[in-house]
């Protein structure tokens, strides 16, 4: 199904041209003639004013028994993901420490699927986390 917008401007043009023999003559049909293109304009202005936010993480470490872990260091890396059209390789590593509730917090630009890495001495944890733009997303990661 087309937009509505798209659906008015084809019945503009189709109505006009259909009926300009009796426009002359009805001074009803004159108005009709301009209020089509200014709903066409006013629609193509509502629909383009979607704004994209950042994706954030919080990113909860926890050990083996449930407890938060304060001051654990927190990785968000990705891959060696490289671009086929221009081959630049995408280099995203961010690092955290939690604070005193177990919490990290990052923001991103854009989506992604990174790799989540905790540590604390000797224990770790290893999780994947994706990024949804305009939102947050929250994580909890077990460290052992």
């Amino acid at each position: 199904m087309l937009p509505i917008y798209v659906q008015l401007f084809y019945f503009w043009i189709r109505y006009s041209m259909n009926t300009r023999n009796i426009r002359k003559n009805c001074p009803k049909m004159k108005v009709t003639r301009y209020i089509l293109p200014l709903l066409f304009i006013a629609s193509l202005a509502v629909s383009s004013c979607d704004k994209q936010g950042p994706a954030d993480a919080t990113v909860v470490v926890v050990d083996s028994i449930g407890k938060r872990v304060p001051g654990a260091v927190v990785v968000l890396r990705q891959d060696s993901v490289v671009n086929p059209t221009n081959g630049v390789q995408a280099s995203i590593n961010e690092m955290k420490v939690t604070d005193a509730a177990g919490q990290a917090f990052f923001t991103f630009k854009l989506e992604a699927v990174l790799i989540l890495e905790a540590k604390k001495g000797a224990l770790e944890g290893r999780d994947f986390i994706r990024l949804e733009q305009s939102k947050e997303v929250n994580k909890t990661v077990i460290i052992r």
